[in-house]
Parts: structure tokens; C-alpha cells; sequence
């Protein structure tokens, strides 16, 4: 679906799970990141891996000026927007009026929270909906420092439980996951 040479807005990028595989497509890609600890690591691997075509920005997305997302052939935001001041449909509404080319969400579901994508795809009317995807997947989390985790904690208002490996708490978790796409109608 994605091809090489997209211009790419990671939304809520992390350590560069999507951003770095996007950066090997050839595609230029703008991670916006807003923690601290998750840029400071996501800058050390592009430095490490030699990636000059990845942008880290720490705008939060409630926060960032779309300007010329028109450009924008893929806007993706991969387990993100649910921690945004709008949650998923606040920050799909932002989305879907960004004027990107494709929209790709890819969100946890069955953990307590209903996600309606009828309800998420009615708030637009510019874009195809292409198809939704679900798949079962590990979720672990490294975290930086426990400083990190204790930013998250503060966050989420409750305990992580994290365990020590090669010297990094980790949180080990596994999920189902939801794979949402659109793409512009022409003329939208």
C-alpha cells in the first residue's frame, strides 16, 4: 500500500517503530514526538542506522500547524491518538482535515474502551474508507529509564508494572490491534 518516495507524518512516532522502516522505503518522514525520552532515543537510532530523511518534531499533535499537508502523502498515527486531549475521534477529526493523500490509524481495540470506526469515519466526508484489518501482536514497551516510566504513570494517572532486562524496564504485553485506511477522494 505504501510507496516508496511518500512524504510521511508519523503521528505520535515513539523510538521509530514506523518511521524508520518508512525512512528505508526512501519515503521523508516527519515523526512528531512529543516526549522528551522517545525523541532523545528515536534521534539516536536514525544517528546509529545513518537515516538523514526522518524530522523529529516535539509538537504534540493537539498542538501542531498543519501547513501544506496537502503534500502529505501519509498521515499515520500508530497507537497514539487515544493519549491526545481529543482522544481518537478529536484527533482523526484533525486527521481528516489535514488534506493528506491516505490516512492509516492503527489503534488497540478489546481493552474496555468501545472505538466505533462507523462513528470515526462519519467525521469526515473527503475520504474513502479502504478497509479495516485486525491482528493479535506483541505490545511490549521499552522504556528509556524509569524516569520515563514514571512520566507515563503520572500520564495515565496508574501503575505500569515494568520488568529490568539488559539493564531497561520493559513492560511486556501483548494486544489485538485495528489496521483503519482511507484515501482522498480525488476532488475532495
Amino acid at each position: 500500500m505504501i510507496e516508496p518516495g511518500w512524504r510521511v507524518l508519523d503521528i505520535g512516532a515513539g523510538t521509530g517503530a514506523l518511521a524508520i522502516p518508512l525512512a528505508s522505503l526512501d519515503c521523508p518522514v516527519r515523526a512528531l514526538e512529543p516526549s522528551a525520552g522517545m525523541r532523545d532515543f528515536l534521534s539516536a537510532k536514525l544517528f546509529s542506522f545513518g537515516i538523514e530523511n526522518v524530522k523529529v518534531l516535539s509538537q504534540r499533535w493537539e498542538d501542531f500547524q498543519m501547513n501544506g499537508e496537502e503534500g502529505t502523502d501519509l498521515l499515520i498515527a500508530c497507537n497514539s491518538l487515544h493519549l491526545t486531549a481529543g482522544g481518537i475521534a478529536g484527533g482523526m477529526r484533525k486527521a481528516f482535515s489535514s488534506g493528506a493523500a491516505h490516512i492509516a490509524l492503527i489503534t488497540e481495540i478489546n481493552q474496555g474502551v468501545p472505538i466505533d470506526f462507523k462513528e470515526i469515519d462519519a467525521l469526515q466526508n473527503d475520504y474513502d474508507f479502504l478497509f479495516i484489518k485486525n491482528h493479535h501482536v506483541d505490545s511490549s514497551f521499552h522504556f528509556e529509564s524509569m524516569e520515563e516510566v514514571e512520566e507515563l504513570q503520572h500520564f495515565l494517572n496508574r501503575e505500569i508494572r515494568v520488568l529490568q532486562e539488559d539493564g531497561r524496564p520493559v513492560q511486556r504485553d501483548s494486544t489485538d490491534i485495528a489496521i483503519v485506511w482511507w484515501e482522498r477522494r480525488r476532488g475532495g
